[in-house]
C-alpha cells in the first residue's frame, strides 16, 4: 500500500504556534491603527465645529454669542453645542447659531464616547416668548458623552442630545476684575454697548494657545492654574471635565486660531485659558510640579 503523507502533530503544534505568535503581533497593532483612526476622526470633527464657529465670528465683528442667545450667561455655551435641538422654539436668537451650527449628530461626538452618560446632575428651566422650558444635564466621561435632555415648548415634547465636546467657559462669561453690569460700567464711563474682549476674538492679544473647544465629559469647564487633577481617570469635575484620558494620555482640542491638535492631559495646566491665566502655575514643570506630585494615574504621562 502506498504510504500517505500527513502532517506529524509536532508539525501541526508548530504550526499553531506560530498562528498564535502572529496574533500577538497583530492584534495590538491593528488596535493601535483603530485607536489612530478615531482620534483623526475626532480631530475632524472638532475642524467642522471651528468652521462652523469661525463663520458665526467673521459675520458677527467677531462676536461669539453671549447671554443674547440664552437666558442666563452661564448656559451661552451650552446652546452653542445643542442650540438645533430647540428648532420649534421659533425664538428668533437661536436662529443665528442655527444658520452656523451644520453639525451632524455624528459630528457631535468622538468616536471613542458615543455612549451616552444615564445619570442626571443638574438642570433649570426657564421661560421665552411665553414658552417654558426644561432641562436636565448627565455630565459624561472618558468614554461617556454627556446629555442634554430639553421639554416643553410648543409642541410640549423632549429632545435628547449627546455631545462628547465642552467649551473653555472663560470665553462666554465673565472673568474676575472684568465689570459685569452695565451700571458699573457706566459708572466707570465705558459704553455700556462694547463688548468686553473675551467674547471678541479680534479683540484678544492672542489666540494661538487659547482652547475653545476640547474634548470633555459636560458643556463647559472653567480652569484655573491652582485646579486639581483628578486623583483618578473619568471624574466630570476636575479641570472642567477635560483631564479624561481618551486618547491615551491625550485629549483633542480646537484653539481660537482654529487649529486643532492633541493636547497632553498634563498640558492642560499651560493652556492660555483666559487673558489672565498663569502658564507657568503649580501644576507645571515651570511652576514647581514634580512627576510624584501628581495623581498615581498620571505620573507616567509626560510633564509641561
Amino acid at each position: 500500500m502506498a504510504m500517505r503523507k500527513a502532517f506529524t502533530l509536532v508539525e501541526l503544534l508548530v504550526v499553531i504556534a506560530v498562528i498564535a505568535l502572529l496574533m500577538a503581533i497583530l492584534v495590538p497593532a491593528m488596535e493601535k491603527a483603530r485607536k489612530q483612526a478615531r482620534t483623526a476622526a475626532c480631530q475632524v470633527n472638532l475642524r467642522q465645529w471651528g468652521t462652523a464657529l469661525a463663520a458665526f465670528a467673521e459675520d458677527n465683528d467677531g462676536l461669539f454669542p453671549r447671554v443674547e442667545y440664552s437666558p442666563r450667561e452661564s448656559e451661552g455655551a451650552l446652546w452653542i453645542l445643542t442650540g438645533w435641538c430647540l428648532a420649534e422654539t421659533r425664538n428668533d436668537k437661536l436662529q443665528p447659531l442655527r444658520r452656523y451650527h451644520p453639525i451632524s449628530t455624528k459630528g457631535m461626538l468622538c468616536p471613542e464616547a458615543t455612549t451616552p452618560a444615564d445619570v442626571a446632575t443638574g438642570g433649570g428651566g426657564w421661560g421665552m416668548g411665553g414658552v417654558t422650558w426644561h432641562y436636565e444635564i448627565k455630565p459624561g466621561g472618558t468614554n461617556r458623552a454627556w446629555v442634554l435632555i430639553v421639554s416643553g415648548g410648543p409642541a410640549d415634547e423632549a429632545h435628547v442630545v449627546s455631545v462628547s465636546y465642552g467649551l473653555n467657559g472663560w470665553l462666554f462669561q465673565q472673568r474676575p476684575g472684568v465689570l459685569r453690569t452695565s451700571a458699573e460700567r457706566a459708572e466707570a464711563g465705558l459704553k455700556t454697548s462694547s463688548p468686553p474682549s473675551y467674547t471678541n476674538i479680534f479683540l484678544l492679544r492672542r489666540t494661538a494657545g487659547v482652547p475653545l473647544l476640547l474634548d470633555a465629559a459636560y458643556f463647559q469647564g472653567l480652569p484655573t492654574e491652582d485646579t486639581r487633577p483628578p486623583w483618578q481617570d473619568d471624574d466630570a469635575r476636575a479641570m472642567g471635565g477635560f483631564c479624561i484620558n481618551r486618547h491615551s494620555e491625550y485629549i483633542n482640542a480646537l484653539f481660537l486660531d482654529w487649529s486643532v491638535r492633541k493636547v497632553g492631559l498634563k498640558e492642560l495646566w499651560t493652556l492660555k485659558w483666559h487673558e489672565n491665566y498663569n502658564t507657568t502655575g503649580p501644576w507645571t514643570k515651570a511652576g514647581g510640579a514634580t512627576p510624584e506630585k501628581w495623581p498615581p494615574w498620571m505620573r507616567g504621562f509626560k510633564d509641561y
